[in-house]
């Protein structure tokens, strides 16, 4: 009787034009599609693979949009399709109970445009467009059924939304396909849909054939793997998600976040190998992995270290997005496109958590004189946390630059590495505290941060300080002043005008500031 409610409910609601269906592959319309902002603006997109069925629903940046809502439903629709050639009956009819709920749900949390998606499953069996059309007929959801091609090329969005520099191959791994991607000069290039999702292989490994004699017959097919070599695999897909939380587990990593974590190709290879000679009980032992992964490790480690083995990257690059986030990326116009999806996002999350919008671009322009050797990803990174900083105003006092450090290093960021999101989450904690404690050091030395990185971000962090006590929340104030390294001194020059506004404390965290990059402090007026 719920799940009736609740279709019915969403029914109403679509029938009242409240959720706008947004066919994948089409832009959202109108001007708002290109819009930098849109708070209170929820999109939401159903994804039915052959292993699972999810409703992620967002909001926020267009450009870096945020999941507020993630829910997933083992469903299984491709399991014995191999043989069968049609869905897994039981998977079909979770299916359809459960998507009724995702519609119901979208339509509860006022989503302003809704797509749907199915994937190899779906468009390779028997009874799939009777699936579709039941799903059209009685939920009112319009369901495109994306082709390998569609498939691929969405999945590719996905990690440029993340990465826009991305240089290599993406792998995108589901449970009844592998889709591979080359990318790089911000374009998709060559693309292939192969038949090597787990769910395929482990049925055909019960039927007497061998994983790796599959795996590899297919992918020597394609002779643009080589294109990879020395440079990037992104790594997508659920299964890969799970070796590498075992892998952060097992080598104790500080941060344990999937998105962005960055791996040796040749030794992830050596523990790919290992895991996929454990058995069902071994994995089960093992930390991170979910029950109803576990069938599904085995063959996606050995379909990865394959791919290492013939494509010869020189790293790996875990990445949480994927054909979803695609599907959202499609969707804008090119100038959005084009954003920088960290920038993008921290504007965001500043003028949300920070007490003063607008202040972050003049903080930004303020501080570019402290780093005159930076490089441009450092460059981004101080940018990122000039508009985010402030994130722990409303924390107590005491505890301001512990949550400013939690709140940042797990925040919904797109476009970081552990090791740029450490960063922020350094500088932030300085921003309060002036200093760096001694765990928040031991996370970025583990995540590859240097002795001259942990100090820059220690200055930063001070240097932001020094500008929110200056500023008082008035970004003019900020562009009446300068700063300038000559060594051996820091000189903070300011004009005339708001004089009384450097007084004891300026004073002591400029010193500060000078002190931790190894220089005289001198303050200039007028």
């Amino acid at each position: 009787m719920a799940s009736n409610l609740a279709e019915n409910a969403a029914a109403q609601e679509f029938a009242a034009g409240n959720v706008a269906m947004l066919p994948v592959g089409e832009g959202a319309g109108g001007p708002e599609a290109g819009a930098s902002d849109y708070f209170g603006r929820r999109a939401a997109v159903i994804d039915i693979g052959s292993n699972s069925i999810r409703l992620v629903v967002f909001e926020g940046s267009a450009r870096a949009p945020t999941p507020i809502f993630n829910e997933k439903v083992m469903c299984g629709l491709g399991r014995g399709m191999q043989s069968s050639g049609r869905l897994n009956p039981e998977g079909v009819v979770q299916a359809n109970e459960n998507l009724g709920r995702f519609v119901g749900a979208a339509a509860a949390m006022k989503v302003a445009n809704l797509s749907a998606f199915a994937t190899a499953a779906v468009r390779e069996a028997e009874d799939g467009p009777d699936f579709i059309e039941t799903l059209r007929r009685r939920l009112g959801l319009e369901v495109r059924v994306l082709s390998g091609e569609d498939e691929a090329r969405l999945s590719a969005y996905g990690v440029m939304a993340g990465f826009p520099q991305a240089e290599g191959i993406v792998g995108d791994l589901g449970g009844g396909s592998l889709e591979l991607v080359r990318v790089g000069g911000e374009r998709v290039h060559e693309m292939a849909t192969l038949p090597l999702g787990p769910l395929r292989l482990n049925e055909a490994l019960g039927q007497g054939g061998t994983i790796g004699a599959l795996v590899k017959k297919s992918l020597t097919e394609i002779d643009w793997l080589a294109g990879a070599e020395g440079k990037t695999f992104y790594a997508v897909g659920g299964a890969w998600r799970s070796l590498a939380k075992v892998h952060m587990a097992q080598h104790g990593r500080a941060l344990r976040m999937v998105d962005g974590y960055r791996v040796a190709a040749t030794p992830f290879a050596d523990f790919a190998k290992l895991l996929a000679r454990q058995s069902e009980r071994g994995l089960d032992r093992l930390p991170a992995i979910s029950a109803r992964r576990i069938e599904s490790v085995q063959a996606a480690s050995i379909v990865l270290r394959r791919l290492i083995r013939l494509a010869r990257p020189a790293q790996i690059v875990f990445a949480a997005r994927g054909v979803r986030e695609g599907v959202l990326y499609e969707a804008l116009d090119l100038k959005t496109r084009r954003a920088d999806p960290l920038l993008a996002g921290a504007a965001a999350f500043g003028q949300r958590f920070c007490r003063f919008t607008g202040l972050g671009p003049a903080l930004a322009d303020w501080t570019g004189g402290l780093f005159p050797n930076e490089t441009g990803e450092r460059t981004r990174l101080r940018h990122a946390v000039c508009e985010i900083a402030d994130a722990g105003w409303f924390d107590h006092p005491d505890y301001r630059n512990r949550h400013a450090w939690g709140r940042i290093l797990t925040a919904p960021l797109m476009g970081l590495d552990h090791a740029g999101r450490t960063f922020l989450a350094l500088a932030a904690s300085a921003r309060y505290s002036g200093g760096i404690e001694e765990d928040m050091e031991r996370t970025a030395r583990d995540t590859g941060l240097d002795d001259d990185d942990v100090r820059d971000a220690r200055a930063l962090g001070q240097a932001l300080r020094l500008g929110y006590t200056i500023a008082a929340g008035r970004p003019e104030i900020l562009a009446d002043s300068r700063f300038e390294r000559t060594d051996p001194a820091l000189i903070l020059q300011v004009g005339d005008s708001d004089i009384h506004y450097f007084g004891e404390v300026i004073q002591k965290r400029l010193g500060d500031l000078a002190a931790t990059l190894d220089l005289e402090p001198r303050l200039i007026l007028g």
